[in-house]
């Protein structure tokens, strides 16, 4: 045997090998026992028996752990580390059998290489299942809270350090100190995305908006990381550059080639099988290159992860194959094994300097929460600016990756690491705990930002997401859509989805059709063809994605607003769960689609229009045929009466009302009997109106009404008047106003989800064939 001095993870001291190593022991019947070693102890120091007990009493300690915990609030990552405080020179590795049997110093190389690759394969996976896109989508309050939330508590926290300078007792633990406020300072995206899918906030609107600022807030580390790199190596600027080269490599020459793979799988079919393995080989070498340019290594692999286009068929097909084993078995392991070097009770007898170092962290810690806190109130709810801030100041796996890097290659020293890891521990235990008391997850979908019609501004896009449930939505949405006029100046974008209920099979599925070739036997070959065929398609004013989502009518309502959400629409269009016939009876009604839409409107994070057709919905085409004088002019009638929904309703028909061949009126229904404080509320109506009519004053096919009512039956009576005169109605739906014009309607409401004049236009009793768009404001989060 030769005597070698080790690295070691757990204490530094010198330690025996046997050369070469003792893969497998004889078992534990073996002949040792012939020569005085117990049979027991000779299993022990097999290599591969060794690493399977470890990982065994790991994997098993930690989640029967968080079996217990997880009721309190706790996640999984804060039982993995109880685990490793357990299994540690904390607790059991005081004890001499313990220590050189089951967990040896000579066992560390093969358990802590294994630790590592699985810390490794989290990124990767991280970096798959991130849409990089979020970044392109931010927008200007979230890059400004995603770059402060950096900049300030850094600043910050050195000025504190700087003030209190002669307090540390040398360079290196002033070094330490300058490190940790770094540390303390930055938001990663690894951590915020796993907090986010432990807490099952990651498809709410908070926890996009917490995912967008880590993200914004991780590139402003990196480069700061990168400068530290150019600032302190000697060859920091050849290391930083290759190592940029590689991200651009991996986003400019990579992700082509992976998009041009996905575009050659048939729609619902899966990537070839060498794919995976193939993208996994490329990720160890992208490890082993980061390592090379004295980075990260795990950084490697999620840089690459990035440039994986997320979603099936290829990003998935990567999370299918490796999520199972890297977040039960991998992940565990590097987290425990991480804090099995620190003994955290001797930190507490031993260490001098808890006092500076824990006033250091504390420091940065809440400078960060008051910075985020300070930003994101005045647009955003005090309790959510209050999670939002804890979610930026959460800490995790990659803040113990750093340490325990600087740990082993003795950057920091031992009471340092392990007031560290403390820090972190009880980080994971409050933050979670307070984001589970404080949010609400009824308001999951809840928008922060404005999305409607009514706050677009001038030469912006408007997204529409129209949804398809039966083959007979289609021509009708296409000819809505038709008439929001899209221009160079005001291009419209469309992302249509067809809901298919969920039969036959066990599992919901999603596709997105740009990404893979359709089949022609495809259940949505029509949507597809529908609307990738119409005029405006092929035309530069619009672009058309298309959806399906097959699951369950009890999830589609989830399906839609999640959509909504990553494509940041600001117009939602459903179909209303009645048909009707060319005579303009009832034929029939989907009650399944009623209670989808429902959920819609209760929690659609955008505006939501519900319109039906009775026949006379033509679009703009049919009636023109292209001529300049069209022989039928296309009549649209907007009910307002104030309010956020009429305003919406309104801002649809203005954009309506810039095509030539259409007729648009606008009937103000006013009460008859104004007291002094209905006075006030017309006054402010008024104003409103005007402002949102400046942009159509002067078009000759606008033409303006107003109408004074008593009550809630004389505007009966007035709609059933008009019903005929119209070929589509534009009406708010006004869900929860008291006004004296529908004053007695309510009660009488047979479709409430139209609201009271919607559901005047849509009764069985009227004899029209008027067609009928009912909108609803965006909900927006109250303060």
């Amino acid at each position: 045997m030769s005597k070698v001095a080790s690295n070691v993870s757990f204490t530094d001291e010198q330690v025996c090998y046997t050369f070469p190593a003792r893969l497998r022991s004889g078992g534990v019947f073996s002949p040792a026992e012939r020569l005085g070693v117990p049979p027991l102890d000779d299993f022990f120091t097999g290599t591969v028996q060794l690493l399977n007990i470890q990982i065994l009493m790991i994997v098993i300690l930690s989640n029967l752990l968080h079996f217990f915990l997880h009721r309190l609030g706790i996640i999984s990552f804060t039982s993995q580390c109880l685990a490793g405080v357990i299994l540690g020179p904390t607790i059991l590795a005081k004890y001499d059998y313990y220590r050189d049997h089951i967990f040896p110093q000579k066992s560390q190389d093969a358990l802590v290489v294994t630790a590592n690759m699985g810390y490794s394969m989290f990124m990767f996976l991280t970096g798959v299942k991130m849409d990089f896109g979020m970044l392109l989508r931010s927008g200007r309050k979230v890059m400004i809270l995603g770059i402060a939330t950096v900049l300030l508590p850094y600043m910050i926290g050195l000025g504190f350090q700087f003030t209190r300078i002669e307090a540390a007792p040398g360079l290196l633990e002033r070094m330490q100190i300058i490190g940790s406020t770094a540390i303390q300072s930055m938001t990663t995206f690894p951590v915020v995305s796993h907090l986010m899918t432990e807490l099952k906030l990651t498809n709410t609107e908070l926890g996009r908006l917490a995912l967008s600022t880590s993200l914004i807030s991780g590139i402003v580390a990196a480069s700061l990381e990168l400068g530290a790199t150019i600032i302190t190596q000697i060859r920091g600027v050849l290391n930083a550059g290759l190592t940029l080269g590689s991200a651009l490599f991996a986003a400019f020459v990579l992700r082509p080639i992976m998009v041009w793979v996905i575009g050659q799988t048939p729609e619902g079919q899966k990537v070839h099988p060498a794919c995976v393995p193939l993208l996994f080989a490329v990720a160890v070498v992208y490890e082993i290159f980061f390592d090379a340019m004295n980075q990260s290594p795990a950084m490697g692999p999620f840089v690459l992860g990035l440039a994986v286009p997320p979603g099936p068929p290829l990003g998935s097909a990567v999370v299918q194959s490796m999520e199972t084993v890297t977040t039960s078995v991998f992940f565990p392991l590097f987290v425990v094994t991480a804090v099995m070097r620190g003994d955290l009770a001797s930190f507490f007898w031993e260490f001098d300097n808890k006092g500076y170092y824990g006033s250091s962290l504390v420091m940065a810690t809440v400078t960060k929460f008051l910075v985020c806190l300070f930003l994101s109130l005045p647009w955003m709810p005090r309790r959510d600016s209050v999670v939002l801030s804890l979610i930026m100041c959460s800490k995790g796996v990659y803040e113990l990756s750093v340490y325990t890097f600087h740990r082993d290659t003795t950057s920091i020293n031992e009471g340092y690491f392990s007031l560290n890891v403390v820090a972190i521990f009880i980080n994971t235990v409050i933050i979670p705990i307070l984001i589970k008391h404080l949010y609400d997850p009824s308001r999951k979908y809840a928008g922060y930002q404005s999305r409607n019609l009514f706050s677009l501004k001038p030469r912006t896009e408007l997204r529409v997401l129209p949804c398809i449930y039966k083959p007979d939505h289609i021509i009708s949405a296409i000819n809505l859509l038709d008439l929001t006029c899209p221009t160079q100046d005001n291009p419209l974008g469309v992302y249509a989805l067809h809901l298919v209920e969920l039969v036959g099979r066990a599992t919901p599925v999603f596709v997105s059709h740009q990404k893979q070739k359709p089949v022609s036997d495809s259940c949505s070959i029509d949507v597809i063809l529908a609307f990738n065929h119409t005029p405006h398609a092929a035309a530069t004013t619009t672009t058309v994605g298309t959806f399906t989502s097959i699951s369950h009518h009890r999830f589609m309502s989830d399906d839609i607003c999640t959509l909504a959400l990553d494509k940041e629409v600001s117009l939602l269009l459903l179909p209303f769960h009645v048909k009707w016939g060319a005579d303009g009876r009832v034929e029939c009604a989907d009650n399944s689609f009623r209670i989808v839409n429902s959920k819609v409107l209760e929690r659609a994070p955008c505006s939501v229009g519900i319109f039906f057709d009775r026949g006379s919905f033509v679009s703009r085409q049919t009636t023109s045929d292209g001529d300049d004088q069209p022989d039928h002019f296309y009549s649209v009638c907007v009910i307002y009466m104030g309010g956020g929904d009429d305003h919406e309703a309104l801002c649809f028909a203005m954009r309506a009302a810039r095509e030539p061949s259409l007729r648009l009126t606008i009937l103000h229904l006013v009460p008859s009997d104004d007291d002094d404080d209905d006075m006030s509320v017309s006054r402010r109506r008024n104003v409103v109106l005007k402002e949102a009519m400046k942009g159509i004053s002067g078009l000759a096919n606008v033409r303006y009404e107003e109408h004074a009512v008593e009550d809630g039956p004389q505007t009966a009576l007035l709609v059933r008047e008009i019903a005929n005169e119209h070929d589509l109605f534009v009406v708010g739906r006004r869900h929860g106003l008291d006004s004296k014009q529908t004053m007695g309607l309510t009660e009488w409401s047979e479709f409430p989800e139209l609201g009271v004049v919607g559901d005047l236009l849509a009764s069985p009793d009227l004899e029209t064939k008027t067609s009928v768009l009912v909108v609803q404001q965006q909900k927006q989060v109250k303060k």
